[in-house]
């Protein structure tokens, strides 16, 4: 425990997109207690926010220090571990310590100061007599007119930080605003609720049960219930049971007291799971399993992958290694990528260790969060499962990590900080020198390739569990489809769709749509996939080609059926089809491409009396969507499901023995060297699901590229193959797993000053490097405007991770601050676009 008594003086990570710590003077009445991991309100400017102290300070960069105004804990958030893992986190990934904190910890717990634009002033006068407002201007000051004190937050929101910022600074110097500051609670606290206890005088309670049985029999009833049960009663249940006037009686009379208890916000709404019975191993999982055991015995950093087909009983072997750590009393943490994946493992971690398990996740309400955070933290639970920020669980015993599905881009977040943490997780069982497992059917290159080198040990499931065999792959030519369509469409057969008068696209080959029927016929489910929500892709004016784009980013509108509304998939920007072309004024609309939505229309006219179900981002945005969902499959409820990936990867459902890929080529269109990696994996994991039951699996695939390389190898299900052919070209481009990259995007308002910026960038990059360091752009980025901002990339590149982060760290540093915040860095990043 690192305390300030020596000094006065603290080390703060504020939650800001800088990459130094700040320094304060701790107040002589609060020196004991300001540890390295507690949280304190710390000064900033004219506001107070929320800080973490992660050590002392020796000396005072400045004389005139500001002190820290509060303590916010009365012991240490985070061990010393976890200061180490956020610092590691901070200086490779090269973004702010404060900001990798905060992800680590539950959100909403951090109190800070919000500010208010007030008006003291009318702005009718400077609306009248300024000329120079433009329209912005003018509806920030309507919209203070109206409400009188706006958070400055709130308006950001609205409009443009930098006019806003422009306007505010004007207002204040005509005194026509001031700005005022609002302290603001955490928005999430441990949930208390009212009950009802016995005094310690039990005697006396008895005593007067007599005297009650007789005048108060209400009141009698209530004392006994206490008495039998020895615990507490929640206020309102006492009022219900008994009445309000006599539990105000009994409280008057001092034979109850009142008093308030912490109630835990539980994520697994009251469900009991059956206890499961451990499976007989098959001797490549007994392999597995035991290896990872002596890893874990020898005391060392122990990393693994375990390459094992779908199927092939992977969770099985986390389980058999995890119940071992559990009995020699540490813990283990569980990831996974998918947040609809959450609820599965639990399930399947909690059915062997019964109420042992937490759930963290961000698919959880906050206090949900909250409280499954602070089970971990205070050692009630010894396993842990969730997505990517569970790699961040304050786990003070942990003995094993896993990381389920490790390739999935899931694990890199898009966002500050970008950590990744499949690699966070390496890191981290490193610094513990524990076995860190990562599983999947479809590794990631570049985590083969160190097994392959010996970096890491590797483990093999080469089979289905019970010798099932894989499902039969069919690729289906959709070239061939569509000018058997075309002859159709000749002939007058073809069908028009409802939608905007255009022919309705191909969405089932005439050997998919027999199969759903045969299928269905049979009494079995089927799995239809296609990783492209809404209804259709594009609206296009069928008289001059426009095309309705987001006036945000530069990509198409979607068009959604449900509410028929055009989508911008990136900022929720939202609309409604124009009824003539903005451009040329016409009326002749048409939708060209399909997603889920139009999938769904399709399926549904194809078979009728099917039950469908629709599993995408749309559909799953309430609470527990995702398990209400997955419920319906399970019990066979749903006949035919629809989804994107989210359907693609972890699921087990014995019932579903077709999947139909709908289209495999929309991925390898992606300008990214990982395409066919991508395309390979997910066709992989979707065909996975089918025939995992006693039944056999068949998946029909359409396609346009039946000759592709990558689609070949997953029909041959050929992971090496896919290696080899891919090793090749990226050793000669020192792409990963050869080399390492960062990924550099500018980003401005204004285009003309996202290209400056990004070129005067390289420059410096250029005068700073040395063989083998190499750069790649700048250039546009491929989503070249995103959200109102146009953004230029670089690519830097280099076999040595460390000289690679020195060389864009000291790079970057020569920018001016403002100029600095203006470039996203992504260290190790997944996507290129």
């Amino acid at each position: 425990m690192i305390e300030s008594e020596s000094t006065g003086l603290v080390e703060v990570a504020l939650p800001l997109k800088v990459q130094h710590t700040f320094t304060y003077e701790v107040p002589p009445g609060m020196r004991g207690p300001a540890v390295a991991g507690m949280r304190a309100l710390v000064p900033l400017g004219d506001r107070r926010i929320t800080g973490y102290i992660v050590g002392l300070a020796t000396s005072a960069p400045d004389a005139s220090l500001k002190a820290i105004h509060d303590l916010l804990d009365p012991e240490p958030l985070l061990d010393r571990h976890m200061l180490e893992l956020t610092r590691w986190a901070a200086d490779y990934y090269l973004t702010s310590w404060g900001l990798v904190i905060r992800t680590s910890l539950p959100p909403g717990i951090d109190r800070s100061t919000a500010r208010i634009v007030a008006l003291i002033g009318s702005p009718e006068p400077l609306i009248q007599e300024d000329d120079r407002l433009d329209p912005t201007q003018r509806q920030i000051l309507a919209a203070l007119q109206a409400r009188h004190r706006i958070p400055l937050s709130s308006l950001k929101r609205h409009w443009p930080s930098r006019e806003v910022d422009r306007l505010v600074r004007h207002l204040v110097s005509r005194e026509l605003v001031r700005l005022e500051y609002d302290d603001r609670p955490p928005a999430v606290r441990p949930a208390r609720r009212s009950v009802l206890r016995l005094p310690a005088d039990r005697a006396t309670v008895e005593a007067s049960l007599a005297v009650l049985h007789a005048r108060a029999p209400r009141q009698a009833s209530l004392l006994e219930h206490l008495l039998q049960s020895e615990a507490t009663i929640t206020s309102v249940k006492a009022t219900a049971m008994a009445g309000a006037s006599a539990v105000r009686g009994l409280i008057e009379k001092g034979l109850i007291r009142r008093g308030e208890e912490e109630v835990e916000r539980s994520p697994w709404e009251g469900a009991t799971v059956e206890k499961s019975v451990p499976p007989e191993l098959t001797p490549a999982q007994r392999e597995a399993v035991e290896g990872l055991l002596q890893g874990a015995a020898s005391g060392t950093f122990f990393p693994a992958l375990l390459f094992g087909t779908t199927g092939s009983g992977k969770t099985e072997v986390y389980l058999r290694v995890i119940q071992e750590i559990v009995r020699q009393g540490r813990q283990a943490l569980v990831l996974v990528p998918e947040i609809s994946l959450t609820p599965l493992a639990a399930e399947r971690f909690r059915a062997r260790f019964a109420d042992r398990v937490a759930l963290l996740h961000s698919g959880l309400s906050p206090g949900e969060r909250l409280d499954q955070w602070r089970r971990v933290k205070s050692g009630k639970a010894d396993i842990v499962v969730g997505a990517r920020s569970a790699v961040f669980a304050p786990l003070s015993r942990l003995g094993f990590i896993v990381v389920d599905e490790e390739h999935d881009s899931s694990y890199k977040q898009d966002d500050e900080p970008r950590y990744h943490a499949r690699d966070l997780a390496l890191a981290r069982g490193e610094m513990l020198r524990i076995p860190v497992l990562l599983g999947s059917a479809t590794p990631a290159f570049e985590s083969f390739h160190r097994a392959q080198e010996g970096a890491y040990r590797f483990f093999v499931l080469p089979e289905r569990v019970e010798s099932r065999p894989l499902p039969s792959m069919t690729l289906i030519d959709m070239r061939r489809e569509r000018a058997r369509r075309e002859v159709r469409g000749a002939r007058g057969e073809e069908q028009k769709g409802a939608a905007f008068g255009m022919r309705s696209p191909v969405i089932f080959s005439s050997p998919l749509a027999e199969a759903i029927k045969q299928t269905l016929a049979k009494g079995e489910q089927v799995l239809l996939f296609l990783n492209r929500r809404g209804y259709a892709r594009l609206l296009l004016c069928r008289e001059c080609g426009f095309a309705l784009r987001c006036p945000r980013c530069s990509v198409s509108l979607i068009y959604h059926a449900v509410d028929a509304r055009m989508r911008c998939h990136y900022c929720d920007h939202r609309e409604r089809p124009p009824a003539r072309c903005p451009k040329c004024g016409g009326i002749a609309f048409g939708l060209l491409g399909y997603g889920t939505q139009q999938v769904e229309a399709a399926a549904r006219a194809l078979v009728p009396m099917a039950a469908l179900t629709r599993m995408d981002r749309d559909t799953t945005r309430r609470k527990r969507a995702h398990q209400r969902i997955l419920r319906t499959v399970e019990e066979g409820q749903t006949q035919i499901l629809i989804g994107t990936q989210m359907v693609g990867k972890g699921h087990d459902f014995p019932g579903i023995t077709l999947v139909g890929v709908l289209s495999a080529d929309a991925s390898m269109q992606i300008p990214d060297f990982r395409a066919g990696e991508r395309t390979y994996s997910l066709l992989t994991q979707v065909a996975g699901r089918a025939g995992r039951g006693d039944r056999p699996g068949q998946v029909l695939v359409q396609t346009y590229n039946p000759d592709h390389y990558c689609i070949v190898a997953a029909q041959r299900n050929d992971y090496e193959g896919l290696y080899r052919y891919e090793r090749a070209l990226r050793k000669e481009r020192g792409l990963p797993p050869f080399g390492f990259l960062v990924l550099l995007v500018v980003a401005s308002l204004k285009e003309d000053q996202s290209q400056e910026l990004a070129e005067r960038l390289a420059e410096l990059l250029l005068e700073r490097a040395f063989p083998p360091l190499a750069l790649e752009g700048p250039a546009p980025a491929p989503l070249h405007r995103l959200k109102g901002s146009y953004r230029w990339q670089l690519i830097a590149k280099g076999p040595d991770p460390e000289v690679l982060r020195c060389w864009i760290r000291d790079t970057l540093a020569l920018l001016p601050s403002s100029e600095r915040a203006k470039v996203q860095v992504s260290v190790d990043p997944v996507d290129l676009c």
